[in-house]
């Protein structure tokens, strides 16, 4: 018999020395006679300790912990992906060893391991194991997944280590369920199992808790790049509109919505945004105009990217209408800009509370050249004709009403189905 346990262990070091080495791919080792020297030194180890000191359990974890020596030694170059690699494998074959046995004890029965009985249930357990071999190296590439897997965790190498021993705790309370253990090596056992789940738990906690940290650090890291993306979008429309200013010779407004660039917390107290971000399109348009006599109120929330229109038209349109508000306000007064998205359209309402437009010209404002006296400079009658011109060509239409309380301007583009 002891010559058949020698042969099993035999073939279970080759499958472990092949395994690890098979699994390292390119950094396996080619040299055959430490391939041999391995394959030696595990047979040696999974035999000589049980022959000398008998199947009792505590020289399970001793094969095992000098498993992992030999395996240190041999595979110095890679010696953490080699430890993981055996540990994998261990950890199959003592599994399959300890669900096969019991499976046996089952059916045949314990009581009845006497004679003929127990040389079956012994050929059994060896052909079992013979099988193993086989299957492991027929699924050889299923296993080697696994154990990249494994590597992908950034500890995967401690915890593998870790339950690598778990199968040794289940055959030591298996012989302890059956008396075989005797009572010093059953004392040691139990105290190393305790030992080892509290070593377990904690470990768990420490493992979570960093978990807890890195996931908190995402959240911030994600908030961040929303934070940084908004601040681009804003200095993007903020060049924009200083670009719009200067192209319509508002050289003063340019240079008033500068100076609101360079400390962007000097006007906090002058507008109002229901819109947390403080970035929405509708404020950035209407920046240029805050000032010490001018209120402007926004809210904002219509995704614009829903309509077929350029943000950037979208944002001249906006400005435009924003310029011939505070003309009609003489500098004076309060702007109430908002959007909001219907079931199909979205609507932009622009108010102001400057003076009323006459009746007999409000409906010629859109008019390509119309102007009034007080527009010096002559464009903004120009503006408001290219406004019309540029929401109607996006199937959209804009309206203006007014009365000696508010003037307002209501835009409503279609949303784009395909968007």
């Amino acid at each position: 018999m002891h010559y058949i346990d020698g042969l099993i262990t035999v073939f279970q070091s080759i499958l472990f020395t092949y395994i690890v080495n098979y699994c390292l791919e390119k950094d396996r080792i080619v040299d055959s006679k430490k391939l041999v020297l391995c394959t030696t030194l595990l047979s040696i180890d999974g035999f000589i300790i049980p022959y000398i000191w008998g199947n009792l359990s505590i020289y399970t974890f001793i094969t095992h912990a000098l498993g992992i020596v030999i395996i240190y030694s041999i595979f110095k170059k890679k010696i953490l992906k080699s430890i993981v690699a055996y540990n994998l494998i261990y950890l199959i074959v003592i599994i399959w060893i300890y669900i096969f046995s019991n499976l046996l004890y089952g059916i045949l029965g314990f009581n009845s391991l006497d004679g003929d009985i127990e040389k079956l249930y012994i050929t059994l357990l060896y052909v079992s194991q013979i099988l193993l071999c086989i299957l492991c190296f027929l699924f050889r590439s299923k296993i080697r997944q696994i154990y990249k897997l494994l590597l992908d965790e950034s500890s995967s190498v401690q915890y593998i280590i870790i339950i690598s021993f778990f199968p040794d705790f289940l055959i030591s309370l298996y012989y302890i369920s059956y008396n075989i253990e005797p009572a010093l090596s059953r004392n040691i056992i139990v105290i190393a199992l305790i030992a080892f789940i509290i070593f377990n738990i904690i470990d768990f906690r420490k493992t979570k808790k960093n978990s807890d940290e890195i996931h908190k650090l995402n959240r911030i890291l994600t908030s961040k790049n929303i934070e940084l993306k908004n601040i681009k979008d804003n200095y993007n429309l903020n060049i924009l509109s200083l670009y719009e200013l200067c192209d319509m010779n508002m050289y003063q407004d340019a240079s008033n919505l500068l100076k609101r660039i360079i400390n962007t917390y000097q006007n906090s107290g002058n507008v109002y945004e229901k819109d947390a971000e403080g970035s929405s399109l509708l404020s950035l348009a209407t920046k240029h105009v805050i000032r010490d006599d001018i209120k402007v109120i926004v809210s904002d929330n219509a995704n614009f990217r829903l309509t077929t229109m350029k943000e950037m038209d979208l944002y001249r349109i906006i400005i435009n209408i924003v310029n011939n508000a505070v003309k009609a306000m003489k500098n004076k007064g309060t702007i109430i800009a908002e959007s909001y998205e219907d079931l199909n359209n979205i609507v932009i309402n622009i108010a102001n509370d400057g003076e009323k437009i006459p009746d007999n010209i409000i409906n010629k404002i859109f008019d390509s050249g119309f102007t009034t006296k007080n527009n010096n400079n002559k464009n903004h009658g120009y503006g408001l004709s290219i406004v019309r011109e540029l929401i109607e060509k996006h199937n959209g239409r804009i309206k203006v009403e007014s009365n000696e309380y508010m003037t307002k301007f209501t835009i409503v583009l279609p949303i784009n189905v395909a968007a």
